[in-house]
């Protein structure tokens, strides 16, 4: 058996969040190394932005640890051999942008190492037992997984030279996309949980004053409302939900069969996605589709 070198979960979750800013840091001086291309460079940056949420996650974990005087149940440790290999890892990405020069091929080897480095098994472990703590746990644990799907996508695109050497489609899921469903009317609303649950989890809303409360205890990766319902319509939801959480202005997506030209006001004004009905389903699909890959 190695040694031990973090045992106790609070020291497991102060290094994490030392090494989620080692990585920010090397992405920062990245995108400093090849300003010349933009596209990546502006890529790298937000990485980098991507990395202070995730510290912050670890951040908030520790503030909701008990003290260190109270006994706490530790399914796992750190050894030194799993610390050693994240941290060599790193190491070496930040040798190299000391250097004269680096890559765009070798940016994208060591960001390919660097998040398989990252996503030890401790790490996962720690996202799947504090990921759900609070509203802000579960949106933050959402961000990590829109980061490592925006990392997929953007080397998938890359020409066959510039890929990883790394298989990047096995980098593990950390949080399952959720949705909401508000309508008044159980057949509709069931139909369209039915699909989404092909993306997700699915919880519903019978109203709009449920809806409201249930997005301020959980964080939604989309939002589908019926507008017409009774007591609080769907624009009223939106509205209160946007006051509570500004950040959820741009995972609604309303239906309706008719509309007022008041009403229509607002969501073009808003930018607000909307369906007509009678809708198809495959354009529900595609619509919310946009809105998980914005």
């Amino acid at each position: 058996m190695g040694t031990l070198a973090l045992a106790d979960i609070r020291d497991v979750v102060a290094w994490l969040k030392h090494i989620e800013g080692s990585v920010g840091s090397l992405y920062t001086r990245a995108a400093e190394a090849c300003v010349q291309d933009e596209h990546f460079s502006t890529f790298l940056t937000q990485l980098a932005e991507d990395e202070k949420s995730h510290a912050q996650f670890m951040s908030m974990v520790l503030a909701d640890l008990p003290p260190r005087e109270k006994p706490l149940v530790v399914d796992i440790v750190l050894d030194q051999k799993t610390r050693d290999s994240v941290e060599t890892s790193l190491k070496r990405f930040d040798d190299h942008l000391g250097g004269k020069s680096i890559s765009k091929g070798q940016i994208v080897e060591y960001m390919a190492r660097a998040e398989f480095s990252e996503l030890n098994p401790v790490f996962l472990y720690i996202v799947s037992k504090f990921g759900g703590v609070s509203r802000e746990a579960e949106n933050i644990a959402a961000e990590i997984q829109a980061h490592l799907s925006h990392i997929r996508e953007f080397i998938d695109a890359l020409p066959q030279n510039l890929k990883p050497s790394l298989d990047v489609g096995m980098f593990p899921s950390v949080w399952e996309e959720r949705f909401l469903v508000v309508d008044d009317h159980e057949a509709l609303r069931e139909l369209v949980a039915s699909l989404l649950a092909r993306r997700g989890k699915v919880e519903t809303a019978s109203g709009a004053s449920e809806a409201l409360e249930k997005v301020r205890q959980h964080f939604y990766n989309g939002i589908v409302s019926d507008i017409q319902m009774p007591r609080m319509d769907g624009i009223e939801f939106y509205r209160q939900g946007v006051a509570y959480d500004s950040r959820l202005k741009g995972r609604f997506l309303f239906y309706s069969a008719d509309v007022s030209p008041e009403r229509e006001a607002f969501l073009k004004k808003n930018d607000l996605r909307f369906l007509r009905k009678p809708f198809g389903l495959g354009e529900l699909m595609d619509t919310m589709d946009q809105i998980l890959r914005q």
